[in-house]
């Protein structure tokens, strides 16, 4: 409950100071729809390592008459250290800055940050370490503020020198949060956070050859009585209490061995929580439910992906509107596929809803089936838009030509898994990967891998692209299977383009 408070705490606070600190609106992405700023004076300390900042998006003059209104502003709250951001408030205004809306998110969810997108510049801005003469500059305009308002109890609260200056003797920790703050934005922070070392297995205990010590005593003593051959028995009673409790109190802890915790048995996920997911072996599809207590969805979920698309409603579905873009890319082979980050522009608009790409990878054979029938390989292009929700559209793939932009992220395919590269100077044109006919099938489904979340779109394109044979081949060396098994429809609507 404690760390719920502090964010909403810090919501007051904002509140209470928008009259002593002018905002500082600074654009950190546009296009011709949009404009997403960012207020870099809201930017406030919340839990440890979390932080609160507004941001807002101003639509452009035809946008916003669509919309019915121009500008959108959002309080978030960003994990500094998880990298993520959650909601927690959201205004509505129209062209004069009227209010429209005031909405309180009633489930503040945490979403990922995802590499490449703006929501990662957002949280990079916002975490990164501040900046001293600015902060300065800040406190100087609201004790400005304050000595003009009248000296009454409401104004103290509005003295904002106290959230950007340690008290005294808290100069260490004041250093800690700075140096955290660094780390956050090294070159590796995109990486998976690594495992606690308190998570790691201890040494092995020295103190069973301590225990073993005193045996040479012991054997003196046999000798010196031989003659008494009832002393020889009290040797396992006086060896034996000591050095078990010890074996019982290590094996919890040893999270190295996978083959110690056996096969997978239902029921018991934290048995398989070192194991890593795949598509075989242990961590194969069935057992991802059982590997860890946040993706039981996989086992349990109701609208999972993929699934035979057959029986949809054929009506005149909407066209998705693309809006991709040329792009530099940066490319790694993560230990499941090839997946393939894109620079900021490119996006797509469907019902309604604007979609940023985010990121593409490959599944072989097609994840996805069309009436029973497979294709060689798929390619999903995944989307988000401002409210974290997910938009998939799938390419699949057959064999024939060969596929210029395919061949490009071959040419620059990474030497070692999770390293990843960008090559200076090539760029792609994301409108390759899209077949010349528009029609596709949608319905509602999740994530095909860990934590298998659901509420994803699904856009499945009617029309495959081709690949060559050798262009299959290089990635078949490397992921000569990895797609999730076909799931159950569970009644849910498909609509298909006529």
């Amino acid at each position: 409950m404690r760390h719920r408070m502090h964010p909403l705490a810090a919501v007051l606070i904002l509140a209470g100071s928008t009259a002593a600190m002018a905002a500082d609106w600074q654009t950190v992405a546009s296009d011709k729809k949009r404009t997403i700023e960012l207020d870099r004076a809201s930017i406030l300390q919340s839990d440890p390592g979390t932080k609160v900042a507004w941001g807002r998006i101003v639509l452009s003059e035809s946008e916003a008459a669509a919309a019915g209104y121009m500008t959108v502003k959002a309080l978030n709250r960003y994990d500094c250290r998880n990298q993520t951001f959650a909601t927690i408030k959201r205004v509505y205004l129209d062209a004069d800055s009227t209010v429209v809306k005031d909405e309180k998110v009633k489930v503040e969810k945490d979403m990922p940050i995802a590499i490449g997108s703006v929501d990662e510049k957002l949280w990079r801005d916002v975490c990164k370490p501040a900046d001293i003469s600015q902060l300065a500059k800040n406190a100087s305009r609201a004790a400005q503020s304050a000595q003009a308002a009248p000296a009454t109890p409401a104004a103290k609260p509005e003295v904002r020198t106290a959230d950007y200056r340690p008290a005294r003797g808290a100069e260490k920790a004041a250093v800690t949060q700075v140096a955290e703050a660094k780390g956050e934005h090294a070159a590796e922070a995109p990486q998976p956070i690594k495992k606690s070392f308190i998570d790691k297995p201890a040494p092995p205990p020295k103190a069973e050859p301590a225990e073993r010590a005193p045996e040479p005593p012991r054997v003196a003593e046999k000798r010196a009585h031989a003659e008494a051959p009832p002393e020889v028995h009290r040797v396992p009673a006086y060896v034996a209490p000591r050095p078990r409790p010890r074996v019982v109190r290590t094996a919890p802890v040893r999270v190295e061995s996978h083959a110690a915790h056996g096969p997978a048995a239902a029921g018991t996920p934290l048995a398989h929580h070192e194991i890593h997911w795949s598509y075989d072996g242990e961590g194969a599809p069935a057992n991802w439910g059982t590997l860890k207590p946040e993706w039981q969805l996989c086992n349990t979920g109701e609208r999972q992906s993929p699934i035979d698309i057959r029986d949809g409603i054929k009506v005149e579905l909407e066209p998705i509107r693309f809006d991709y873009k040329l792009s530099q890319f940066r490319i790694v082979d993560n230990g499941h596929t090839v997946q393939v980050t894109v620079g900021p522009g490119s996006s797509l608009q469907v019902m309604g809803r604007y979609y940023d790409l985010v990121q593409f990878h490959f599944h072989r054979p097609s994840e996805e089936r069309i009436n029973g029938k497979g294709f060689e390989m798929v390619v999903h292009l995944v989307h988000k838009d401002l409210d974290g929700r997910l938009a998939v559209v799938a390419v699949l793939l057959e064999r024939g030509q060969m596929h210029p932009l395919v061949q490009t992220l071959w040419n620059n395919l990474p030497l070692e898994k999770n390293v990843d590269y960008s090559p200076e100077g090539v760029s792609i044109d994301l409108n390759q990967l899209l077949p010349s006919d528009r029609s596709y099938y949608t319905y509602m489904g999740s994530l095909t891998t860990p934590p298998c979340s659901e509420g994803v779109m699904w856009m499945v394109m009617k029309q495959p692209a081709q690949l060559s044979s050798e262009q299959i081949a290089i990635f078949a060396r490397m992921y000569p299977m990895n797609a999730r098994p076909i799931q159950s429809i569970r009644g849910r609507m498909i609509k298909e383009s006529r």
